[in-house]
């Protein structure tokens, strides 16, 4: 089976099964020939993503399981690049990436360390951001029972690269993004927040943010 590449930019070289790589993965792993044809790729085999995949090749919320790793070549506008290896699972006749997720995330004092580190496929690790949400809630929303919401900025149709999972939660994301996005050093008690007919409405010294809310669908 012929596969391509299922990111902008990127080339697929090869196609390997997990036993041909994992075994010559680790921290002090030495770099790697592989052959495809007549060609040889020189691959880096030390990368903490291959390291969290030998612990496991399952996503460790919704349970995907790698199966194919991909050797792809990034066209970074010309310049040399060294190839890689992504992990891929297949569902339903596509392609799901596989990655690597801190189990605590680094805007949290996470260490980029194999302890701290769990397989996740793209989609639960979208959900996941950089939140601490427990498995059990991201499994909640994989099988559709818990409802979650993400807020769309009505100015300039940006969606927020969050969620929650309850109105009150979109509410303090909508504030503290605000409050990022234009440097205020005020406290939450002085930004009014407020949810009206499907909307979060921000105001503060005059001026007002509102924001969409919309569910997201199960995945």
């Amino acid at each position: 089976m012929k596969y391509k590449a299922r990111q902008r930019g990127y080339k697929v070289l090869g196609v390997f099964r997990p036993d041909e790589i994992l075994p010559h993965t680790g921290p002090e792993a030495l770099d790697k020939v592989f052959l495809q044809g007549d060609a040889r790729q020189l691959v880096k085999m030390t990368s903490l993503r291959y390291q969290t995949f030998k612990k496991n090749l399952r996503c460790v919320c919704c349970g995907i399981e790698g199966t194919i790793f991909l050797l792809e070549l990034p066209r970074n506008g010309g310049r040399p690049c060294q190839p890689h290896f992504n992990l891929y699972a297949e569902r339903e006749g596509d392609l799901v990436q596989l990655t690597k997720d801190h189990i605590q995330p680094r805007s949290r004092g996470g260490k980029d360390h194999i302890s701290n580190m769990q397989t996740m496929c793209c989609s639960c690790n979208e959900l996941k951001r950089d939140y601490a949400t427990k498995l059990k809630t991201l499994r909640r929303i994989q099988d559709g029972v818990q409802t979650v919401y993400t807020v769309t900025s009505v100015a300039d149709r940006h969606t927020l690269p969050y969620f929650a999972t309850s109105h009150k939660g979109l509410a303090e994301i909508a504030a503290r993004w605000v409050r990022n996005k234009y440097g205020w050093t005020v406290g939450t008690s002085e930004v009014q927040v407020s949810t009206r007919k499907g909307h979060i409405i921000v105001e503060h010294s005059g001026a007002t943010w509102r924001f969409i809310i919309r569910a997201v669908k199960r995945i």
